[in-house]
């Protein structure tokens, strides 16, 4: 199978997190929706990555089908738990996970835009009264735990390490780690973890 994406991409870095736990053999290629002669919008009709082409040719996207997919076909070690319960509570965490990256992508890509251009003031205060809610809600559900969600890493664990990841190498400028400790240790030990240390954003 081919992943198409981006490595600056947050919901690609989910996929590649999912892949690398999961040890599923793929072939990753750095490409996006929006370039010239790009092969994204021949898999994926919206343009938009990631996006995975499995070896018969049938593609999958957006991400949380794209994890779903891989955590379904694969076996162990399951990310998403099968009973109901658990696994809205993990998918949740995604969602959480998902919003946040959306609000950082929102914020970081107007800063790209020349200032004259760029939203008004009362824009940027509810994209970062997303991340800061968001982040919030982390936090307190994380608590002094080890892992989001249950006794192992899940989809939740992954969700909080791509949300937080993005943030940083998106807007450096905000600091969140005075404010959530229980985060930054969380991030700090998820760091060393393998399948997170190999797809850091660069």
């Amino acid at each position: 199978m081919r992943l198409f994406g981006t490595p600056g991409s947050p919901f690609v870095r989910k996929v590649r997190i999912v892949l690398e736990e999961k040890r599923i053999p793929h072939e990753y290629i750095v490409e996006h929706g929006s370039a010239p002669g790009s092969r994204v919008p021949q898999f994926n009709p919206l343009g938009k990555i990631p996006v995975l082409v499995l070896d018969g040719g049938r593609a999958i996207y957006d991400s949380s089908v794209i994890v779903e997919y891989l955590d379904g076909v694969s076996g162990e070690p399951r990310l998403i738990p099968a009973e109901f319960e658990p696994r809205i509570e993990v998918k949740r965490w995604e969602a959480l996970g998902d919003g946040i990256a959306e609000a950082t992508v929102a914020i970081s890509h107007e800063y790209r835009e020349p200032k004259d251009k760029q939203r008004s003031a009362a824009w940027f205060e509810r994209q970062r009264l997303k991340v800061d809610r968001g982040l919030a809600v982390m936090a307190k559900d994380l608590g002094a735990r080890e892992f989001c969600f249950g006794e192992r890493f899940s989809l939740a664990d992954i969700a909080t390490v791509y949300a937080l990841g993005y943030l940083d190498y998106a807007l450096p400028e905000v600091e969140w780690r005075g404010a959530h400790p229980d985060l930054a240790r969380f991030a700090e030990r998820m760091a060393k973890r393998d399948s997170c240390a190999r797809t850091v954003q660069t």
